[in-house]
């Protein structure tokens, strides 16, 4: 069993959701495939990434990792307001598609929106986003948490 790589990619998988436009999200693997981009051409796009572990162990087990990460909805190219009915249909899209996919294929034992900002909000914006040396454009943050089985790597001793 291995921590991070075994579901990040199951997890940017869950973003390849309708863009509205007639095809789908594109969402950047990690490990699956190495394409993590230094820029992004392509819009809309979904940068996913990991903010955070908490580990949880005891002799008698199970142990657990509570992740916490961000996945960025890099939806316009620009700051042109008139694209914000646009985006707002995001907010319904990545609800329904996380609730579909709370096992993440079955590699851990929960992947949930979660309320990692002061506001308690799971999905924010439309914000103003940029990545890298790209112009400000809008998009969305989603906050989320994963609970994995661990059990399998670490033997706690006392």
């Amino acid at each position: 069993m291995a921590l991070i790589e075994s579901w990040i990619d199951n997890l940017t998988k869950v973003w390849e959701i309708d863009d509205g436009k007639g095809s789908t999200v594109r969402s950047y693997r990690l490990y699956e495939r190495d394409e993590y981009p230094e820029a992004i051409n392509d819009f809309p796009c979904v940068l996913t990434y990991v903010t955070g572990v908490r580990f949880g162990y005891s002799a008698g087990g199970p142990n657990f990792g509570y992740w916490t990460g961000v996945s960025e909805f890099h939806l316009t190219d620009d700051l042109d307001k008139s694209k914000i009915p646009y985006i707002l249909l995001f907010f319904e899209r990545i609800y329904k598609a996380a609730a579909a996919n709370m096992q993440l294929s079955g590699t851990v034992a929960h992947f949930l929106l979660s309320q990692q900002d002061e506001g308690g909000q799971n999905v924010q914006g439309p914000v103003v986003m940029a990545y890298g040396d790209e112009a400000p454009h809008h998009g969305l943050i989603v906050n989320w948490e994963v609970k994995q089985d661990v059990s399998g790597l670490i033997t706690p001793s006392v």
